[in-house]
């Protein structure tokens, strides 16, 4: 069938559903709640489903058995399955790595997690534990374009403990099994989840192309969900979290669901059962992984407010993803600090023009001019063409000159003299020499906009 989107999927009824459907995410818990909708719409048409949940440590027989055998109590059999240790969470490339790493720490500790993830890496790849350990080993180098890991993959294959009877081979012939018997199922459904699932498994593929995988997304604006996630967690832990922790933890993983949840289990086990989370904890536990948005340096300039301007320069240089608005930027060490500050003077630049055009004509404007008031009396000479380009002088790529972002424009230069602007432009062409020239790159860029932002 295909991939498709929760949750944007339709789910159909149980007789017309095919008879793999793997639901995967990035976070455990989504997953969870996808599967769980999913399962409630197939068993929507009112037939009675008998329902068989298994664990991921359950044994490969006994699931193999559910998938493989009708039900002898219903017509239709729903058999709901965590495949995500039978999948892998991490790519066969990274297996090799972290597996030759671990081999390479010794220990006892060590060689259990090089075998772990040494049979993760087989069964990604479809190869067998048993065999020949120099052939395996070659084929698994060459098939994850790592052939100088051979030798080392080949001394953990023979000392790899023989697995029990069963385990992934069983597993994937039955769910191959099932999706040979065609696009319908005959009575018997697995619902698989997986929790961040690598792209490059063929079982994963042959489930997208014989049955249905649907991918678990929390939308553009993801606050809501991971609200959710976060009330469910603290409830089952009988944590609280004080409003202003939730929003710490919002702004420090920067919304990213992986991440949230990761510092969320962080934050709990700190906080252990019945404790209390608040905003300072977060500080103190949680790293800074918000993104930097340009415009709040430009914000803090506009407000001639150098410990908030410095501090913002800082952030865009201490490796977070940066962007401004919608836009991201690519971080390119040779290349960002030319880059940013063509984008400091080309706010300066602009700040200029807006600082000579608002002084002409009537209607004089200031920073606590609001907004209504900006649009009725100072837009229309903002947006208004100007001879002989035929356009306004504010006009982007993108068309028109967006009014909000002229209005948050034209409080930062109203905050400034001209003279003030105009030196700060002159200036910027010695920075970009020094920049060019080895010097220190956020001091000098520290100095610029310090020396701006004091009228220096």
């Amino acid at each position: 069938m295909a991939r498709q989107r929760y949750p944007d999927v339709e789910i159909p009824g149980f007789s017309k559903a095919p008879p793999v459907i793997l639901v995967s995410g990035g976070v455990e818990f989504f997953v969870e709640e996808a599967a769980a909708a999913v399962a409630k719409a197939l068993a929507g048409e009112g037939a009675e489903v008998e329902l068989l949940r298994f664990e991921d440590d359950a044994p490969a027989e006994a699931v193999s058995d559910a998938l493989l055998n009708k039900s002898l109590f219903s017509a239709h059999r729903l058999v709901e399955l965590d495949v995500s240790r039978l999948l892998g969470t991490d790519s066969p490339g990274s297996l090799v790595v972290s597996a030759l790493e671990a081999w390479e720490r010794g220990g006892a500790g060590g060689r259990r997690e090089a075998f772990r993830h040494t049979r993760a890496l087989l069964a990604a790849l479809e190869l067998p534990a048993g065999g020949d350990p120099a052939e395996t080993a070659e084929a698994a180098a060459k098939k994850t374009r790592k052939k100088d890991a051979a030798p080392v993959l080949a001394e953990i294959l023979r000392e790899l403990p023989e697995e029990k009877s069963g385990g992934p081979a069983v597993l994937k012939g039955a769910l191959r099994a099932l999706l040979a018997r065609g696009a319908e199922n005959d009575g018997t459904v697995a619902l698989l989840r997986a929790v961040s699932p690598p792209s490059g498994v063929d079982l994963l593929q042959e489930i997208a192309t014989r049955g249905l995988v649907i991918e678990v997304s929390v939308g553009e604006d993801p606050a809501p969900a991971l609200r959710r996630l976060l009330a469910a967690r603290a409830r089952e832990r009988e944590v609280s979290f004080d409003a202003g922790a939730i929003e710490r933890l919002l702004k420090r993983t920067d919304q990213d669901p992986a991440v949230f949840a990761a510092e969320l289990e962080k934050l709990l086990a700190f906080a252990g059962q019945g404790g209390r989370v608040r905003a300072a904890d977060v500080e103190s536990n949680v790293e800074d992984e918000a993104s930097e948005d340009v415009y709040l340096l430009f914000d803090a300039i506009g407000r001639r407010d150098a410990n908030e301007a410095l501090t913002r320069l800082e952030r865009l240089f201490d490796g977070r993803d940066v962007r401004q608005g919608s836009r991201a930027f690519e971080m390119i060490e040779e290349i960002w600090p030319q880059q940013l500050l063509g984008l400091i003077t080309g706010e300066i630049r602009r700040m200029l023009l807006l600082r000579a055009r608002l002084e002409e004509g009537p209607g004089g404007f200031d920073a606590g001019m609001p907004f209504p008031a900006f649009e009725a009396r100072v837009l229309p000479r903002l947006q208004a063409p100007v001879p002989p380009f035929g356009r306004s002088p504010f006009e982007g790529r993108g068309g028109g000159p967006k009014p909000y972002a002229l209005y948050k424009a034209s409080q930062r230069a109203s905050r400034y003299s001209a003279r003030e602007l105009a030196r700060a432009l002159s200036r910027a062409a010695d920075v970009d020499v020094q920049l060019k020239t080895s010097a220190p790159v956020l001091e000098t860029l520290s100095v610029y906009v310090g020396q701006l932002i004091a009228g220096a």
